[in-house]
């Protein structure tokens, strides 16, 4: 292993934005005010105040500096420039290319970061607000949308983190927005999809009072419950192991809820102490760092320090479920007329797991409740969904399976008016 050393050259910059980068030899960082200074050439230990190059596309600020290709890139408040290795004998070694500046600047300097050739950072210009942008060559392209660049408005960009990860195939830019936002927006390069991704954290768990099945539905009494239609809860403490797990509950009122169980399941439950409810609350994600390891990612959480890594075939969060939910957007079959939905399948792996459906026919005001899609037929799908102009569904899986879902198979029928 080798041995950290402490860089103590006085010329060293007393504050860099972050970042570092090697070229051709050189170490390069980069000032608050836009100045990229160099060190000598294979001696990161010293250092020549006299040694820089200065970002002066605008009198913006420097936030952050990176490497692509051949090049150090420099990002400013609004714009980004490119230098590049000039074998200059005397002062800085770079050149700037004029020909390659960018009015995109950078947002925040946290969120840079370099995956294989490719930069992903949040970006904002003088005329429009922040978005996402990646930067494979020299041209900036955006690739969050008017939901993404909403969140990213909203916050004031002092407690951002990001990094990469590539678990099974997927190379995922995670984006930790932390303060009033407290939301973690995940990029995934491989679909170009984007995600949302948190954390369960368990609630003190509740005492059930009473619980019997009839027809495979378990109804279960619990005072004060405090859960929702479709939440995830984990009932223990039956004798009859069939009433034990992680279920999604349907909401009967503040005191009772249902679930699915076996229908053989002996009823009513019994219990050598308490049957208990444990349901979860919703934290914001807690990784903050990542690295590759022995073939797995990892990551590594701001608070702690504590490490996790992707694995293949396990579908919890240590031992604790993942809240899955996919929403669509708004389908009206490019007519306001009514429509009447026959059924909704779900296209994906066949699994011997549930999971569960939900529409809104007043833009994400109101839902309908969630009913259970067994995705182990051959047709996963569920009927007679009633009427509506302009639809979004919502998908929910809980259970310690596979669960890839390709579409959404709508079938309707539009009305006369």
């Amino acid at each position: 292993m080798g041995t950290l050393t402490e860089v103590t050259d006085a010329d060293y910059p007393a504050i860099t934005v972050p970042g570092i980068v090697y070229l051709d030899g050189y170490y390069f960082v980069m000032t608050p005010a836009g100045r990229i200074y160099n060190s000598a050439l294979n001696d990161p230990t010293s250092w020549n105040a006299l040694e820089f190059i200065q970002c002066q596309a605008e009198t913006d600020s420097g936030v952050a500096i990176a490497r692509i290709a051949n090049y150090v890139v420099g990002f400013s408040t609004y714009t980004i420039e490119f230098f590049y290795d000039a074998g200059n004998p005397t002062g800085s070694p770079l050149l700037p290319m004029a020909s390659a500046q960018a009015n995109i600047g950078c947002a925040c300097g946290q969120s840079v970061v370099n995956t294989d050739g490719t930069l992903l950072f949040i970006g904002q210009s003088k005329n429009f607000g922040r978005g996402v942008y990646m930067l494979a060559g020299t041209n900036p392209q955006k690739v969050s949308t008017p939901f993404i660049d909403r969140i990213l408005d909203a916050t004031d960009m002092t407690d951002v983190w990001a990094f990469v990860v590539k678990p099974e195939g997927h190379i995922f830019y995670v984006l930790v927005l932390g303060g009033d936002v407290d939301r973690t927006m995940v990029y995934d390069l491989t679909t170009q999809d984007w995600h949302e991704w948190d954390m369960l954290e368990a609630s003190s768990a509740k005492t059930i009072t009473a619980l019997t099945q009839s027809n495979g539905i378990a109804t279960a009494t619990c005072a004060s419950h405090g859960l929702s239609d479709g939440d995830l809860t984990t009932i223990a403490g039956a004798v009859q192991t069939g009433y034990n797990g992680a279920v999604n509950i349907t909401y009967v009122d503040a005191n009772t809820f249902t679930y699915l169980v076996d229908s053989a399941t002996v009823t009513p439950a019994t219990t050598a102490s308490s049957i208990t409810s444990t349901g979860y609350t919703h934290v914001n994600f807690a990784g903050a760092f990542a690295s590759e390891y022995d073939g797995y990612s990892v990551i590594q959480t701001r608070s702690g320090g504590s490490v996790y890594y992707f694995k293949a075939g396990v579908y919890q969060d240590a031992g604790l479920p993942v809240d899955v939910r996919i929403r669509t957007s708004k389908l009206d079959g490019q007519s306001n007329k009514k429509k009447f939905f026959n059924s909704a399948a779900i296209i994906g792996d066949k699994v011997a797991s549930n999971a569960y459906l939900r529409y809104s026919d007043d833009d994400y005001v109101t839902w309908s409740n969630y009913r259970p899609v067994n995705l182990a037929l051959d047709r996963s799908k569920v009927s007679r969904l009633g009427a509506g102009r302009r639809r979004a569904f919502e998908l929910r899986h809980n259970a310690n399976t596979a669960f890839r879902a390709e579409a959404l198979e709508i079938d309707l029928k539009e009305g006369v008016a």
